[in-house]
């Protein structure tokens, strides 16, 4: 299995500051397992199911891992 990318960041309060919010990915609890999904994916519920997670608190900003953004600079020759 390999090392999580991104860990959890801040949590989305409501539909507004899921709007407002620049982020690319999102941190998503779904009880026993925890998943890292893509905006758009969100965007694409219902807005009922959208507001009821973040009711409940299930969504949170995704924020790259620090290793992650290591090898990214690496691949994009940042590093050298």
């Amino acid at each position: 299995m390999s090392k999580p990318k991104y860990k959890q960041g801040r949590k989305i309060k409501s539909i507004a500051d899921f709007d407002k919010n620049t982020s690319k990915f999102y941190r998503v609890d779904f009880g026993e397992r925890t998943r890292t999904l893509h905006r758009s994916f969100l965007i694409s519920w219902s807005y009922r199911t959208l507001k009821n997670f973040i009711d409940r608190g299930c969504i949170h900003e995704a924020e790259m891992t620090e290793e992650e953004k290591r090898f990214q600079r690496l691949l994009h020759g940042e590093i050298v």
